[in-house]
């Protein structure tokens, strides 16, 4: 394949799996791409069901989810900035391999993104706001996949079910709400030195969520509200973890580190695009 090559494709659901699998969201999502382009598109509400076919009211989460949800809210609309360390691991328990890297990660309020794993091979991932960089130093690639179009407003938060790769940072309650059916995992709780509240996220049934994600952990720590460790467990019988540490809050970011990764003469640009029919 020629350096330039043009690759048009209808959703961006390998792109949010490729970034979600670095940092695992990873994050929630991952912190990956849980649904096509058009998914996350702007799209004009339901019609309302007639009465007698509303389902009924889904019970209330426990006060112990919605204390440490309402934490988590209030610090999330502190944050500007993040900067972070993380410890990652993908077990791939059907082929019983386990892959453990090291890397960085820093975000900007609201909607700019870098990841890149410090060891080799080295990678890394940049979002603007409308396109996600992939840098692989190892194949000596940098691939583009389009988000957003150009003449689209460009990703505004990395809320839950807006884009393919949302962060365990700043998600607000009522969007973990809709989409997970949320618990306390007392086990984990009880045997984490930190003392950190665990909270168990379980997709809801017929959700993009629900097809690719069995569950997901968050370790929050209690002194910033902030996940520290988050494990994802997918449909696919992987279980990814990533640990944060060094977590630097609101200290400024060169505005470079979230523009086009700068790559050398002779290396491979691929471009996916999003669909401009969707």
């Amino acid at each position: 394949m020629k350096p330039g090559c043009f690759i048009r494709t209808p959703d961006v659901r390998a792109a949010g799996r490729t970034a979600h699998r670095a940092t695992l969201l990873l994050l929630m999502a991952a912190l990956a791409a849980w649904a096509s382009a058009a998914a996350y598109g702007a799209e004009s509400p339901p019609p309302a069901k007639p009465e007698a076919e509303k389902p009924a009211a889904e019970a209330a989460p426990p006060a112990d989810v919605v204390d440490v949800l309402d934490k988590m809210d209030a610090a999330g609309k502190e944050f500007k900035t993040i900067r972070a360390k993380f410890d990652y691991e993908l077990n791939q328990t059907l082929y019983e391999d386990v892959q453990k890297r090291k890397g960085e990660l820093l975000y900007q309020a609201p909607n700019l993104l870098r990841f890149e794993f410090a060891d080799k091979p080295q990678e890394t991932f940049v979002f603007d706001g409308r396109v996600m960089y992939h840098k692989k130093d190892a194949t000596r690639q940098l691939i583009l996949w389009e988000v957003r179009l150009p003449d689209e407003p460009a990703v505004d938060s990395f809320e839950l079910g807006k884009t393919p790769f949302p962060l365990p940072f700043g998600q607000r309650k009522a969007a973990v709400l809709k989409h997970f059916n949320v618990s306390r995992d007392a086990k984990e709780e009880a045997g984490d030195k930190e003392k950190r509240a665990v909270l168990a996220l379980v997709p809801k049934k017929d959700t993009p969520l629900a097809r690719d994600y069995a569950k997901i952990l968050l370790w929050v720590d209690a002194k910033q509200s902030l996940p520290t460790r988050a494990r994802l467990a997918d449909t696919s019988e992987n279980v990814t973890t990533v640990d944060f540490h060094h977590i630097e809050a609101n200290k400024e970011i060169d505005a470079k580190s979230f523009t086009r990764p700068a790559v050398p003469d002779g290396w491979e640009i691929v471009t996916h695009a999003k669909d401009e029919r969707k």
